[in-house]
């Protein structure tokens, strides 16, 4: 091997991103964040690979022993692309850490995406996607972007690789103030064991996630307590700052039938392909009674009673419409794992004068989606309208960051998942 090839293939292999934005069709993207950069990419979903049908509902979150992620999604272009993985790794507050390439990876940092499918029989031809997430080498925060012909971004999604290098256990929350100002808290304890500690104080970052959202993140909640001697942390939350509400079931659409129509929705016109279907007017429930339900906290399944042919749903043009009284320049946000986990970079619904409603559209494949409303004033304040209630069930992650010595990044040292008023 020549000089030259040999000095650029080290560069290749011993190199990181660059930057996190990039530029696709003419607009610049962040590589770092959940988000679809192209629109022929649908439906992605990223989640543990398992016999169970009901994991592909969990945060997609693996231990470094098994790392068992797998990512799928639908291109609405009809011929195949190549399409490959690159992996980024990212310090706990998602900004890309100085790791190179080979810190964290045992190979080239770009993986082939070799399974793929092509719809059946449906009105809108689309070809389905899949891989296994390349295995890495350290517990982290990590993105895995989608590029076309190794080059454009498509899409990317993030996610956890855990060790549990120390234990997290929650705690009783002995304030009472959750029921009163229907809250729902998490106190923790962390015993950290024989792990290097120069300052304890410093060394550990805690966060908490409530469905799977990036919204409403609790970040960096201080101890309230350091116990050095038994190597303990304690985290007693009574800050009303640092408890997530307790919210409201998500609301839900049955797109499983276009033949029967599903539940919420009011009409289907068939007239036209793809079909448009018509959700039942929303409004606000910020007044009602808490009425509990089955939901998936947000996400949605995919599923077809019209057909028992693989890769047969249809997509369907979706419109929600959300009637409500709302103040000069509000803006209102659908939100749900359909639209990218609540990213508020999404477009916010247009308005309907003549009707008094707020309308979008979205193209959704076959399925059950559970989604909700956010609404913002015009200094960008929540305005609720989908009622808060401490008796909701909410799926919560606690994410125990650990600032390592060595490597010089931060290590998902403990995680555990919470599931308050679990049916």
């Amino acid at each position: 091997m020549n000089t030259v090839k040999f000095l650029v293939l080290n560069m290749l292999l011993f190199s990181c991103v660059s930057t996190s934005t990039m530029q696709t069709t003419g607009n610049e993207v962040n590589i770092l964040e959940d988000g679809i950069f192209v629109p022929t990419i649908k439906t992605v979903r990223l989640y543990p690979q398992s016999n169970d049908p009901q994991q592909i509902l969990l945060p997609p979150v693996t231990p470094i022993a098994l790392q068992n992620l797998v990512i799928e999604f639908d291109d609405l272009n009809e011929q195949f692309t190549h399409y490959t993985i690159k992996i980024t790794h990212c310090q706990a507050d998602w900004t890309k850490s100085g790791l190179a390439n080979l810190d964290f990876l045992t190979e080239y940092n770009s993986f082939p995406i070799l399974n793929y499918s092509f719809s059946a029989d449906t009105y809108l031809p689309y070809i389905h996607y899949s891989a296994a997430i390349p295995k890495v080498k350290l517990p982290g925060n990590y993105v895995a972007t989608i590029y076309r012909d190794d080059e454009i971004p498509v899409f990317s999604k993030r996610f956890y690789v855990y060790q549990q290098l120390l234990s997290v256990t929650e705690l009783r929350d002995m304030s009472g103030a959750g029921p009163l100002k229907n809250t729902q808290p998490i106190s923790l304890a962390v015993q950290y064991g024989n792990l290097p500690i120069v300052n304890s104080n410093d060394q550990f970052q805690v966060n908490i996630k409530q469905n799977q959202r990036w919204d409403n993140q609790i970040e960096n909640i201080p101890p309230s307590f350091i116990r050095e001697q038994e190597k303990q942390i304690v985290y007693q939350i009574t800050d009303e700052n640092q408890m997530h509400k307790g919210g409201n079931e998500y609301r839900f659409i049955d797109l499983r039938s276009l033949i029967n129509t599903g539940q919420n929705i009011s009409t289907v016109d068939r007239s036209v392909k793809p079909y448009i279907a018509h959700v039942v007017i929303d409004k606000p429930r910020q007044t009602d009674r808490y009425s509990q339900y089955l939901d998936f906290n947000g996400n949605f399944v995919i599923q077809n009673f019209d057909s028992p042919l693989t890769l047969s749903e249809n997509y369907v043009r979706t419109r929600f419409y959300f009637k409500t009284s709302l103040p000069p320049k509000s803006s209102v946000f659908l939100i749900g794992a359909f639209n990218q986990d609540v990213s508020l970079k999404n477009k916010s619904m247009a308005y309907d004068s003549v009707n008094r409603v707020y309308f979008q559209e979205h193209l959704l494949k076959q399925g059950w989606y559970n989604y909700q409303y956010k609404v913002l004033d015009a200094k960008g304040n929540s305005i609720p309208v989908e009622g808060n209630y401490f008796e909701t069930e909410n799926e919560y992650e606690v994410l125990v960051y650990y600032k390592a010595l060595q490597p010089r990044a931060d290590l998902l040292a403990g995680y555990l998942r919470i599931v308050r008023n679990q049916r």
